[in-house]
This record gives structure tokens, sequence and C-alpha cells, in this order.
């Protein structure tokens, strides 16, 4: 049976479709399916082949949606385990003591600036009583003296990975290790 120009509503649409009326309205709006005359008519062998062409497009067009979806997924996957990996990486070289927190470095050396601080109020003290009732060419020298023995003690400092680890120990709220390799109590 041929149902080449044969005409038929909406409704008829619909249900040989196997969809609703608003929704065989919206396909003509949107250009899928043409309609003449009023009330409008369809040309049903033409409708049915034209949805069956939309609905094909539209499943290509998901599909190919999905694969990028999956792709994007897997990239996604990917990008978060290396991100996952470079965090351990960071956390290792932290424990192994060749990275140093900001927070860490930032306390160690507000140590050292106490430690300058401390020698350099400490300084007029010790001059004062040297320099007592001596002439200023004999002052100028206690002061260079002094001085030079506050610079000494600064030029012996030296980094200290054990005070670091110490930092990190204390900071991550782990317990310390004695010589011996036994955890402290």
């Amino acid at each position: 049976m041929v149902l080449t120009g044969a005409m038929v509503g909406g409704k008829a649409l619909a249900a040989v479709l196997g969809i609703t009326p608003p929704r065989v309205s919206q396909l003509r709006k949107d250009g899928i399916l043409t309609a003449d005359g009023h009330p409008l008519q369809y040309d049903l062998a033409e409708s049915v082949q034209a949805y069956i062409a939309y609905v094909r497009e539209t499943s290509r067009g998901q599909s190919a949606g999905d694969e990028d979806a999956e792709r994007k997924k897997l990239r996604a996957d990917a990008d978060y385990k290396e991100a996952k990996a470079r965090q351990e990486e960071l956390r290792l070289a932290e424990l192994e003591g060749r990275m140093h927190s900001a927070e860490d470095v930032e306390a160690a050396t507000e140590q050292l600036v106490y430690s300058v601080r401390s020698m350099l109020l400490a300084l007029p003290g010790r001059v004062a009583v040297d320099a007592a009732d001596r002439p200023a060419a004999e002052v100028s020298e206690v002061v260079r003296r002094e001085v030079c023995a506050v610079l000494e003690d600064l030029a012996q400092y030296r980094y200290d990975p054990k005070a670091y680890a110490a930092m990190v120990r204390a900071r991550k709220g782990w317990s310390t290790d004695d010589e011996d390799g036994e955890a402290e109590a």
C-alpha cells in the first residue's frame, strides 16, 4: 500500500510518528516538517521520511557528543591523576628535605632575624663598659671589634636540614625519631 500524496492532520501524524501533537507543531516551526492549507495538512509519506531523517541526524550528533563527552571525562580523569601524583611528589620532596614550605622558611628566617636583633641590641651595653673614659680612637676600635664579633657570629650560621625536618614534623604533628630509629612515645 503506497501512501504517496495522502494528507493527514497534525493529530493523525503525531499518532503515526508516536509523538505528541505539540511536538509535531514544534517540528513544523523548526522546519523539519512541512504543512499546507487551513487547517494544516501534512503529506504523510513526506513527513514520515523527514522525521526519520531528523531522528537519524539527531542520533548521530548525540553519539558524536557522547564520544566527545567521554574524551573530556577521560582527559579530566588523567589531569586529576597527574595533579595528585604531582602533589605526592611535592609532599615526598618536603619529607626528604629537598623542598621546604614557605611557612617553615619564614619561621627559620624569623628566628635568624631575632637572633641578629638580640646581638645588635646587646652591642651598646658591651661597648659602653669597654669604652668608658677612653679616647675617641679607642672607642672607635672597641665598636669596630664588637661589630666584627657580631658579624662573625652571623657568618657562622649554616643551613641545618635537621632543623627544617623538625619544623615539618612539628607542623604536621608527627612524632620525632630518636637516634636509634625508634619513635618517641
